[in-house]
């Protein structure tokens, strides 16, 4: 989720290396209507992209998928063969990211499941099986949601968070601008994902902070 303007430098950079393909534009303006800023902007989903592109991930799970946007950003850097499962909570906003992703072309690579993404998870075998998980769900639910997905990882596989600087709150800048559960969640994601004993990391100062993390 994006909500906050990165100003006229994000838009500079937007401008000269972004294009966003008519079918993403599509599920972002569905978004819009429906919901303002609860979507990646083009210049993020850019980045996610050529992160995709460049981690090699062939298996990834998001969590949190609203009207498709990420989850079609992604598919665009993943390989021939990749596939994305992505998890929604509200089926209605599902069956909207099936529309958006069947108008696309990577209907046969992306797989939207309605329902709650930490009962999804568990029941799911904890053996290795996705190379990268991007997160972008409620908030009080990061730092759950990693240690559930941890051990189902793939060797040298990659953890990314959305809104990871939450808003402001976590630097004190909007120190209201979330609650303290949101807080201490998003706390504990980062700082977990920080342990450069096990993981390589970095915070991205995008508008909202977008946490990426590789598995040592």
């Amino acid at each position: 989720m994006q909500t906050r303007s990165g100003g006229l430098t994000l838009d500079y950079i937007a401008r000269t290396f972004v294009r966003e393909p008519e079918y993403i534009a599509a599920s972002r303006e569905e978004g819009e209507r429906r919901r303002a800023g609860m979507q990646i902007s083009p210049y993020e989903g850019h980045l996610l992209q050529w992160i995709i592109r460049i981690s090699g991930a062939t298996n990834i799970l998001e969590i949190g998928t609203f009207m498709g946007t990420s989850a079609l950003w992604m598919a665009g850097g993943l390989p021939e063969h990749g596939t994305i499962t992505s998890l929604e909570f509200v089926a209605d906003h599902a069956a909207l990211a099936k529309t958006h992703v069947a108008a696309s072309p990577y209907a046969s690579r992306i797989e939207i499941v309605a329902g709650d993404a930490h009962a999804w998870i568990a029941q799911t075998a904890t053996t290795p099986q996705w190379d990268l998980v991007f997160v972008d769900a409620e908030k009080i639910g990061y730092a759950n949601y990693l240690e559930a997905v941890l051990p189902r990882m793939n060797k040298r596989g990659w953890v990314i968070g959305d809104n990871s600087l939450l808003f402001g709150a976590l630097s004190g800048e909007q120190p209201e601008a979330a609650s303290k559960m949101a807080i201490d969640s998003m706390r504990r994601f980062n700082e977990t994902l920080a342990d450069s004993t096990r993981f390589e990391s970095v915070l991205l100062p995008t508008p909202e902070g977008l946490t990426v993390a590789r598995l040592r």
